[in-house]
């Protein structure tokens, strides 16, 4: 079986403008791994020739076609990142070929809320692929999705491996910046930053904002500052202007609204904590990265329940709480917090065996 995956190249795209680029790659190299995969490729949904920067060694693994090249090469076409032009995929089909669509967006979001808020968006004709993939954050939309493209839905593994992050710390050599917690760097309080990325409602930084401001409030000594990433966008708006300008972190200057940047940089240049929050969307990249750096972690995610900080839903107060006990225990709880990170981490290798044969299973429903 010989397998495409479609990327999305657009000029200075680099891989951490969003998740979906790196889980290109990491399923490439989960399913070369499949004994019955003789190679796996890459289609261009874009218009450039190169693949994202930042993408590394790995990129030479997996050539980048274009379709024409692609519909030669290929058995399955899996669209991910990028979509494929609907006439490619009908012909592609009409040969004998597969069509995957991988959704990795949080399907319900990606109907309405374009609709609702007036914002650019994609929908792709309905019944183009064979199948529909989606990770088991969303399974809970599956008959949905179903029901929309009209053919049957999968739950396959999420993926994650830590060969962009330790690309992007061998990069902070060259500045002399260090990744990874420094015990006792709490001693003083937390130097908290946000990396929610304020496009939708599901992923926003206001919770952990509303968090951070609940604990300095009632316990100035356990924040130093906060970093509000990806927030410049929402700066001006009247409704979030007053929110900041009327809270003690922004009136005692405690804090920061900055743009996106690499998680490992924004963490190196001296934050030591992550306040995270998401309705729905319980798999993040960024997550990995905090655990990955044994960063305490402070999230309401029921899938990473067992590691971090854990408050449920959207409760500022159960939040707050959380936030103490990190700043509080994290320094004497160090070794013990590293070796649960790491062995949770381990679940989502594009080399464990379990999603090396999910993927297998999938790909064999297709025949």
């Amino acid at each position: 079986m010989r397998i495409g995956i479609s990327i999305i190249t657009v000029p200075d795209h680099n891989i951490w403008n969003n998740g979906i680029g790196q889980n290109v790659y990491h399923l490439a190299s989960t399913l070369a791994q499949i004994p019955f995969v003789e190679r796996v490729f890459l289609i261009n949904a874009g218009n450039q020739d190169y693949h994202p920067h930042g993408a590394g060694d790995i990129a030479n693994e997996y050539p980048l076609l274009s379709l024409a090249e692609a519909k030669e090469c290929i058995d399955v076409a899996i669209e991910l990142s990028g979509a494929l032009e609907v006439p490619w995929l009908k012909r592609l089909r009409a040969a004998g070929g597969k069509v995957v669509y991988h959704n990795c967006g949080q399907p319900h979001a990606s109907l309405v809320e374009p609709t609702i808020f007036d914002k650019p968006s994609f929908f792709g004709e309905a019944d183009r692929c064979d199948v529909v993939w989606q990770l088991p954050k969303d399974a809970i939309f599956n008959s949905m999705m179903s029901v929309i493209h009209r053919c049957p839905v999968v739950t396959v593994p999420y993926l994650w491996d830590p060969i962009f992050i330790d690309q992007s710390i061998r990069d902070l050599q060259s500045v002399e910046l260090t990744f990874g917690y420094k015990k006792d760097s709490l001693s003083k309080g937390a130097t908290v930053s946000i990396f929610e990325p304020n496009i939708s409602a599901i992923k926003m930084g206001v919770i952990p904002f509303m968090i951070c401001e609940n604990t300095y409030s009632n316990s100035p000594d356990l924040i130093q500052h906060v970093n509000f990433l990806n927030g410049i966008a929402m700066a001006s708006h009247q409704t979030f202007f007053h929110l900041v300008n009327t809270s003690k972190l922004y009136q005692n200057q405690k804090m920061t609204i900055t743009q996106r940047e690499v998680f490992s940089h924004t963490m190196a240049k001296g934050s030591n904590l992550v306040v995270a929050h998401q309705l729905e969307c319980t798999d993040n990249y960024a997550y990995l990265d905090a655990l990955y750096g044994h960063y305490p972690l402070v999230h309401n995610s029921p899938t990473f329940s067992e590691v971090g900080y854990y408050y449920h839903g959207c409760d500022i107060e159960g939040g707050s709480a959380a936030l103490a006990e990190a700043i509080q225990t994290h320094d004497a709880n160090l070794e013990s917090y590293a070796a649960k990170s790491d062995k949770f981490i381990s679940q989502f290798s594009p080399k464990n065996r379990k999603n090396i044969d999910d993927y297998a299973k999938a790909l064999l429903s297709l025949i």
